[in-house]
């Protein structure tokens, strides 16, 4: 299914995304990657080494690397040069410190093109071939592509798939990247002295709220640890892990580091929560858009006009996205007709149509939303805003604004690679600016779930916008 690339994980954790349906399927698309430069096969730095092209028959060792260089080239939205993909790999070579080659055997290295040498060589300096070359791929994805796109080992393709089925095992906190360095910038995908790891919330009855672990600690170790250098799929990783195992974290606190011992449990996400406030008011919370979301959307909000209620408040607060079906599905309960958004890539656009059999299409709406409603929640609040269907209060969104597609490798891990771009039905594009709400208007993490839905149709009235 299509993802909108997520931004923020539960640390159980929970990844979303807006991510495209079908998550090992490729579909091909016109390629927008800088061809690599015409030259003549280079020689390698030991006289022994055999070089093949990738499209020969390639070393089991070196399939990975052919597989990942070759859906770049077909798929990634943006244009990336063969250098920057072999600086990007070599680079993660240079500084995973992997044990050298003593025996000085020669390998046969795959090259994707000629300029893929330098990388032949460095593989070569190291005596575990598959470990350097996953660490190269690692390297290459995060180092030269968007932060949104990622290489995924078998083990975190494993709960990446469990984060979108809404039982995943970990810690139960929802964290975010964020770059100190430039806060306008899209969020960073190594951590690093800028790129920071940030609790957002944690899940109520959770092991990270048990802990004390609250919204704006940062994680900066695990099991003693430091993380910088740490891709966000590597932190997800391993902090979580099996119902019952404990796993140490240092936390980053006002200035001050502390370690923390947690437990890991089986956390059902709480993907939908409603309610009605006051007799007349619909309060719906929708956290993380999971690949039944749209379901679980559709069925509260058949519960919630059964009661009579005049009005509805969709709270998206902290909400990171997820499948771009979901977001719209979600859309398509609220608007009778319409574009929900378009997508545009290298091979065109693609329209997203309103899918028709809305429950709540005429009903009176208020989205409420933060800096951590991102992607698909940003799908759902920008389509129904520009349409005059919502009325949208809270704090400007993320601005995140990419579609990713995961694709599967031979070695049972992913390729999670941008493939396009969405805009709103008229044509705007919120990339790093996110949707501005029609009402600015704060909501402290102590309100309760009435107290969010008074205060929203509060600001709203206020500000003339509803009655």
């Amino acid at each position: 299914m299509r993802r909108l690339p997520a931004l923020a994980a539960v640390v159980a954790l929970v990844v979303a995304a807006c991510t495209a349906s079908s998550p090992t399927t490729t579909v091909r698309a016109a390629t927008t990657a800088v061809p690599p430069t015409a030259q003549t096969t280079p020689r390698p730095t030991d006289p022994g080494t055999e070089l093949v092209s990738c499209d020969e028959e390639v070393p089991a060792d070196f399939t990975l690397l052919c597989e990942v260089y070759q859906l770049i080239r077909d798929e990634y939205v943006n244009p990336v040069s063969d250098q920057e993909l072999v600086d990007a790999a070599v680079t993660a070579l240079t500084e995973a410190s992997l044990p050298p080659d003593t025996e000085d055997e020669p390998i046969v290295c795959a090259l994707p093109s000629p300029g893929f040498l330098p990388l032949c060589d460095a593989i070569d300096s190291v005596a575990d071939v598959p470990d350097a070359v996953e660490t190269a791929v690692q390297g290459m994805v995060s180092g030269a592509l968007d932060p949104f796109s990622a290489y995924l080992d078998p083990a975190t393709l494993t709960l990446e798939r469990e984060e979108q089925s809404g039982t995943v095992q970990g810690i139960g906190a929802l964290v975010i990247t964020e770059d100190r360095s430039d806060p306008e910038r899209p969020p960073c995908g190594v951590m690093s002295d800028t790129c920071r790891l940030v609790i957002v919330s944690t899940l109520e009855g959770s092991p990270a709220e048990a802990a004390g672990l609250r919204s704006g600690d940062e994680i900066v170790g695990v099991e003693g640890e430091p993380i910088d250098g740490w891709s966000f799929e590597e932190v997800t990783s391993r902090v979580r892990g099996p119902a019952g195992t404990p796993v140490t974290l240092t936390i980053l606190r006002e200035g001050s580091t502390f370690d923390v011992t947690i437990v890991r449990a089986a956390i059902e996400l709480p993907v939908v929560d409603s309610q009605v406030v006051d007799g007349t008011i619909g309060y719906l919370r929708l956290r993380v858009f999971t690949d039944n979301s749209d379901e679980l959307v559709h069925d509260a909000l058949e519960m919630l006009l059964q009661t009579g209620i005049e009005l509805v408040v969709l709270d998206l607060r902290g909400d990171p996205g997820g499948a771009l079906d979901a977001a719209v599905n979600v859309t398509s309960e609220f608007l009778a007709e319409g574009l929900v958004l378009r997508t545009i890539s290298p091979d065109g656009e693609i329209p997203y149509e309103v899918r028709g059999d809305g429950v709540a299409t005429d009903i009176p709406l208020i989205i409420v939303v933060d800096r951590g409603s991102a992607s698909a929640s940003e799908v759902v609040s920008g389509a129904l805003q520009e349409a005059g269907r919502a009325v949208v209060v809270g704090e400007p969104t993320f601005g995140k604004n990419t579609v990713q597609r995961r694709f599967g490798l031979s070695n049972g891990g992913a390729l999670k690679l941008t493939i396009a771009r969405w805009e709103t039905p008229g044509g705007h594009d919120f990339g790093g600016v996110g949707i501005i709400p029609d009402v600015a208007a704060e909501f402290p993490g102590d309100l309760d779930a009435a107290d969010v839905a008074r205060r929203a149709v509060e600001v709203a009235r206020d500000a003339g916008l509803i009655r």
